[in-house]
């Protein structure tokens, strides 16, 4: 009579050591394989037809899109960002899912950065005439006030001799 180590069937132990958590890349890959398994179950292999799954020529890091409609059927797994270059026009389309996996797509223009961005303006002709100095200030003030413009000091003696 052979001992069996584990008394049901079919049990496996689980190791003591969890394996480690794929990073957002991997989990994005491991989604499209099972995505993939149930179209080629269904197709033979014989008439495998291309994958409907935008599939852009990469470059550097750079993920090129020919549209806003390619940018927005850009698989993206939850809480991830990414920048979408339009090989069309000069925009770029960031490509972003929250944490509940709702995708958006926001479109940024390209726009050339001058060197200088605003060439300094000429200052506008300020008429003079119509300013006065402090000193015209104080005569109009004193002739108004009725009140010398200028108070000297007046030196006092104060030796008592």
């Amino acid at each position: 009579m052979a001992y069996q180590p584990y008394p049901y069937a079919g049990y496996q132990p689980t190791p003591y050591y969890p394996q480690p958590v794929p990073d957002q890349l991997a989990q994005l890959r491991q989604n499209q394989m099972q995505q993939m398994q149930p179209q080629m179950m269904q197709q033979p292999i014989q008439s495998m037809q291309p994958s409907t799954q935008p599939t852009a020529p990469q470059s550097g890091g750079i993920n090129w899109v020919n549209s806003k409609q390619e940018a927005d059927n850009w698989p993206i797994a939850p809480g991830c960002a990414v920048a979408l270059w339009d090989s069309n026009n000069p925009v770029i389309y960031l490509r972003q899912a929250d944490s509940t996996g709702k995708p958006s797509t926001k479109v940024y223009d390209l726009v050339e950065r001058t060197d200088n961005p605003n060439p300094p303006q000429p200052a506008p002709n300020i008429d003079l005439s119509r300013y006065v100095t402090i000193d015209q200030l104080e005569d109009i003030l004193s002739e108004r006030l009725k009140r010398p413009s200028k108070a000297t000091k007046q030196k006092e003696d104060t030796d008592n001799g």
